[in-house]
């Protein structure tokens, strides 16, 4: 049960980072480079999907 506890608030850890990364890349795009919202949408998904899975394989692959 431990271990499900661990794997939960990793993969927590991992939607919450890659949230904050999509909103503040979509945020610097939009008000500082003049990017206008529709064109945001799908590359903020990417993003948020590339970092969500980097951060799960950093948290899966380490060795404790």
């Amino acid at each position: 049960m431990k271990k499900f506890a661990h794997l939960a608030m990793t993969f927590f850890c991992a939607m919450a980072s890659a949230m904050i990364a999509a909103y503040s890349l979509a945020y610097i795009a939009h008000y500082n480079l003049g990017v206008p919202g529709s064109a945001l949408r799908e590359q903020a998904l990417i993003c948020a999907a590339l970092v969500f899975g980097l951060v799960t394989i950093e948290f899966l692959a380490s060795k404790e």
